[in-house]
């Protein structure tokens, strides 16, 4: 009886045992499952890595310098191709592809929901006020992109504006133009750089067949910070090489030759240098001043004179001690 007892017992746990595996297993498969039906963020490449999110990845407002401690700035307009391989990650993918969109598109569709505003392209100004907002019928009727206003049946007066995503002109923007700002902070006696705003370039043909730029609108940096900071671009064909588009642009990532740099007359580059050749020349010669600014801010102090005069006589002194040796040991040998 004893002996019974005993075996339906050990029966019993092995019934239990079995069956919580069993659960656990199961719940191991749903658990796969549902990852595998788990929305997929709409930024991120398609990989097997885990996803990138960066929804509501609101970056830290950047350290603010005040103008009492800005001793010096120095504006520049850089020109960013975006079909050289450098700043590709801003136009991959062309068009939306139903898991990504690229920069312009998704700044086309937070504009078009009202929810970003940027301001109108003005050569030479950059003026960012209410009286310079861009409104979004008005842009699309500048630069002829199809759209349809939709009523509300309930209420004519509401109406939507509905763009096809097929005729976003995303892929036509090959071209950004960046203003840069180079300035002295004295509240850390070094030279730094930052992007004030950038404006996406509509590259097309026109009628005639030339190859035409149009620039759309200017977005400030700052006021789409947030939206930046939460868009995960790829920078290079490994596809776990991710950063969003705030970093991208604040470490300066990309590559854009200067067109034009702050001055009294307004003037780009091509307005006073004629050819390819004299335009690269300048270019270069911007490229090096800017890149030798702290040099020629900062003035060489006296004691910094004293301390490489002294270290040219220990130099001499060195030399000189070294040659008397040299010719002592060769006055020795030539005795032998």
């Amino acid at each position: 009886m004893k002996r019974l007892i005993l075996i339906t017992a050990l029966a019993v746990a092995g019934l239990m045992l079995g069956t919580a595996a069993f659960a656990q297993s199961a719940n191991r498969q749903q658990g796969t499952k549902a990852d595998k039906n788990a929305p997929v963020d709409k930024h991120q490449v398609e990989s097997s890595l885990p996803a990138l999110n960066l929804e509501g990845n609101n970056t830290l407002p950047a350290t603010q310098t005040t103008a009492d401690n800005v001793l010096w700035q120095r504006d520049v307009y850089r020109m960013v191709d975006l079909t050289i391989d450098q700043n590709a990650p801003l136009y991959f993918p062309p068009q939306p592809d139903g898991i990504r969109m690229n920069l312009f598109s998704t700044i086309f569709d937070r504009v078009s929901k009202g929810e970003m505003s940027v301001y109108d392209y003005i050569d030479g100004k950059e003026i960012f006020n209410d009286d310079t907002k861009v409104k979004f019928t008005e842009l699309l009727d500048r630069f002829w992109i199809p759209y349809e206003v939709q009523h509300d049946k309930k209420n004519p007066k509401d109406s939507t504006v509905v763009v096809e995503t097929a005729d976003v002109p995303s892929n036509e923007v090959t071209l950004y133009y960046v203003k840069e700002c180079y300035f002295l902070d004295q509240t850390n006696s070094s030279v730094r750089t930052k992007v004030l705003a950038f404006c996406p370039v509509l590259v097309r043909e026109d009628e005639t067949g030339e190859m035409r730029k149009y620039p759309l609108f200017w977005v400030p940096f700052e006021s789409a910070r947030n939206l930046l900071s939460q868009t995960a671009i790829s920078i290079n064909n490994n596809a776990a090489s991710r950063m969003s588009v705030a970093d991208y642009l604040t470490r300066r990532l990309y590559k854009g030759d200067i067109y034009k740099v702050y001055n009294l007359l307004n003037q780009n580059i091509m307005d006073y240098c004629k050819t390819p050749e004299e335009i690269q020349a300048e270019q270069e010669r911007l490229e090096k001043e800017l890149s030798e600014i702290g040099n020629s801010l900062w003035p060489v102090s006296r004691r910094d004179e004293l301390a490489a005069e002294e270290a040219v006589k220990e130099a001499a002194k060195s030399a000189k001690v070294a040659g008397k040796k040299n010719k002592e040991k060769k006055t020795k040998e030539s005795g032998k």
